[in-house]
């Protein structure tokens, strides 16, 4: 990766319609350091090499602002914020770190400033193991897996022509498991996680072969995108906003990503602690996206998983606990990783929380990949196994394609994010963990029997036309907002 990943990082959001430029690098950069009002021209005199650039590299401006304009139109719960005050700024001065902060924080037009971690491991690691045993019960019949066998017999089961999007820092593909595809946007593979792209998107996409395993949902579109984006920074913000501007209502994006609370600290979490993470992951809400996020994996070296209710941010607020007053909801769904065995109990590395939606297999999941044999000759395979939060999301990612797909299929409209989340965290529509969602404190693993079974009984209660209505290609059902309910009866 380029150099700048080897020196310091801050984003910064000056105050809303400031008005500031939002074009090359070079001409913000000579905004800012001769512009009195704002305060980099003061610490370029005090700290000089600051680099200022902004935020969004990937959308031109304009886009970014119909992006946020059309979400307001359709989310009315929804307050844009201004991402064009989002801006980045590189330094080599860590040991000033607090001082560069305090100052920046201090000056009336910064709404917000926080060091930006550095690059962290996925939430999972693949692996190859030497033993040809397929393990995916994570496909089959509730209590053990999602029962996905079942969805498969259902017209739409094989989520053919549904959209989703992984994000992540690198991956690889064999046409003879599956492929994926790519956009302009797309960014850097980094080669050290190809194995982790592969094993997350096999868990998804695998086509039923010889091998003897199966995806998922192996007909659906799937697409990639690096959080390294093109100039060759690590800005995960801009790969999300990259990835939404690819995508339509219904559609899905898979998170495959963790974040430490601290550059040097060891506690990771899930990336929406970052703030301009947290915005475009609601934008992508509010414009009808379902997120599906992993929850992290406690620290690096897989030690114990950390309590989200506990987490606080720089502000000193409780942001990932519903119970407080200053939680902050995205709108994405979260995801823990359990145990393989019924009763499924938290694997020891994941993180927990009131936040949890959902949990899934969070270990010896089996999924596609290659291994080199004699010769050096690549070998298809299903030795690959992936864990921790990273299997997980992904098999919930894989449900909700499914449901969307089959919902559309046969009901034609789509789900909003606040419906699926609200459908895959039912307690009634799940199996819950060894000891329950108040203590175990990570969410349900989807039934999809119980929920196609469901949908398919609550469709018919429809009594107006209106309670179907359009968004952009798509139509989606309005008459279960009121009456879903995350811990209780849905529909």
């Amino acid at each position: 990766m380029n150099g700048s990943q080897l020196i310091f990082r801050m984003v910064v959001k000056f105050q809303d319609h400031l008005d500031l430029p939002y074009q090359a690098v070079g001409e913000i950069s000579n905004y800012f350091s001769q512009n009195d009002l704002l305060p980099f021209k003061n610490l370029l005199k005090i700290f000089p090499g600051l680099m200022i650039g902004k935020l969004f590299s990937s959308l031109e401006p304009e886009c970014i602002v119909k992006l946020a304009d059309r979400a307001e139109g359709m989310d009315r719960d929804y307050q844009a914020p201004d991402f064009l005050s989002y801006y980045t700024i590189d330094c080599p001065y860590k040991i000033y770190s607090g001082e560069i902060l305090t100052r920046l924080l201090r000056h009336d037009k910064v709404e917000l400033a926080y060091v930006e971690a550095g690059p962290a491991i996925p939430p999972s690691s693949a692996i190859i193991e030497n033993s040809s045993w397929i393990h995916q019960g994570y496909l089959k019949p509730a209590p053990t897996g999602i029962d996905a066998v079942y969805a498969w017999n259902m017209e739409g089961g094989d989520g053919k022509g549904l959209r989703f999007i992984d994000i992540e820092q690198g991956w690889t593909t064999d046409p003879d498991n599956f492929t994926v595809g790519t956009f302009p946007s797309t960014g850097v593979n980094f080669p050290v996680f190809k194995e982790h792209g592969e094993a997350v998107l096999g868990v998804i996409l695998t086509q039923h072969n010889s091998l003897g395993g199966r995806g998922i949902a192996p007909e659906a579109k799937g697409y990639i995108i690096s959080q390294w984006r093109p100039d060759g920074s690590l800005n995960t913000a801009d790969a999300i906003l990259a990835a939404i501007s690819q995508l339509e209502f219904g559609d899905i994006i898979l998170m495959e990503a963790q974040i430490t609370d601290s550059p040097g600290s060891e506690s990771l979490w899930p990336i929406e602690i970052q703030y301009a993470i947290f915005d475009v992951i609601r934008l992508a809400s509010a414009l009808g996206i379902t997120v599906i996020e992993a929850g992290g994996n406690g620290t690096n070296g897989f030690g114990a998983g950390n309590d989200l209710d506990n987490y606080i941010d720089s502000r000193g607020r409780k942001t990932l606990n519903p119970s407080n007053p200053d939680f902050m909801d995205s709108g994405a769904i979260l995801v823990a990783a359990a145990s393989d065995k019924f009763p499924h109990t938290p694997i020891r590395h994941s993180n927990f929380g009131n936040r949890f939606d959902c949990y899934a297999w969070g270990e010896r999941v089996s999924t596609a990949g290659s291994h080199l044999g004699p010769a050096d000759i690549a070998i298809n395979s299903y030795r690959q196994k992936i864990g921790g939060t990273s299997s997980a999301a992904a098999i919930i990612a894989g449900a909700a394609i499914l449901v969307q797909s089959i919902t559309e299929t046969n009901h034609h409209f789509r789900l909003s994010p606040k419906q699926m989340r609200q459908i895959l965290s039912s307690d009634i529509l799940g199996t819950p963990s060894a000891n329950g969602r108040s203590i175990d404190r990570i969410g349900i693993m989807p039934d999809l029997k119980k929920i196609i079974e469901h949908i398919n009984l609550a469709i018919p209660t429809l009594k107006y036309p209106d309670e179907i209505v359009h968004m952009g290609n798509f139509k989606t059902s309005i008459f279960s907002e009121a009456g879903l309910a995350r811990r209780g009866t849905v529909f």
